[in-house]
């Protein structure tokens, strides 16, 4: 396996290195208050979800989750993230039926129950949002709280906005490349 470790810009960096709000990030980056967009909202049952998405919730039970796919978009409509979370029970519960005008993070911030973020991976991949193929940085975490739920965060980030820097060699990376200790994955050649 080819591995090769390239200089991300600051800002990836930061975005991918973070465990705390993305949003509150994004925000920052943009200099915008940013709105959710929420493409699809409801119970899924977990034989649907990747083993990577059920270990990481570690989901031992056939009982449905929620499941979000959901943008983080400008005032101008411009998205910033594209997003998937998928919520154990635990959390399902106590917030019923998620407000989907507020981002996720944000009302599980506003319950006020102390929680923290373990990264699961990051890396780069083709942004769908362009008519040319363009690298750009996703994250996937999972947000434990105290009550013992927890949420699968995977965030995929507009590269217009959070551009990955210029460095001539992210234009043809390889699959398999490392930055700074993080696991970047690229999508194997067709």
């Amino acid at each position: 396996m080819n591995r090769q470790t390239v200089q991300l810009g600051p800002t990836v960096r930061m975005l991918l290195a973070c465990d705390g709000s993305t949003t509150v990030l994004l925000e920052a980056l943009t200099g915008e208050t940013l709105f959710v967009r929420v493409d699809a909202q409801g119970e899924t049952s977990p034989e649907r979800l990747s083993d990577t998405i059920r270990d990481a919730l570690a989901l031992d039970t056939d009982a449905p989750v929620l499941e979000r796919r959901s943008c983080l978009v400008t005032s101008e409509d411009e998205v910033v993230s594209v997003n998937h979370i998928v919520t154990d029970n635990i959390t399902r519960r106590r917030m019923g039926s998620p407000d989907t005008s507020i981002p996720f993070g944000m009302q599980l911030r506003q319950q006020r129950i102390p929680q923290y973020r373990a990264h699961v991976s990051s890396g780069l991949a083709p942004w769908q949002g362009s008519d040319e193929p363009t690298l750009s940085a996703f994250k996937s975490y999972i947000i434990h709280d105290a009550d013992g739920g927890r949420t699968y965060v995977h965030e995929h980030f507009n590269p217009r906005l959070v551009q990955l820097g210029d460095d001539a060699s992210l234009r043809a990376l390889p699959a398999g490349l490392v930055h700074e200790g993080l696991p970047i994955r690229l999508p194997a050649p067709l």
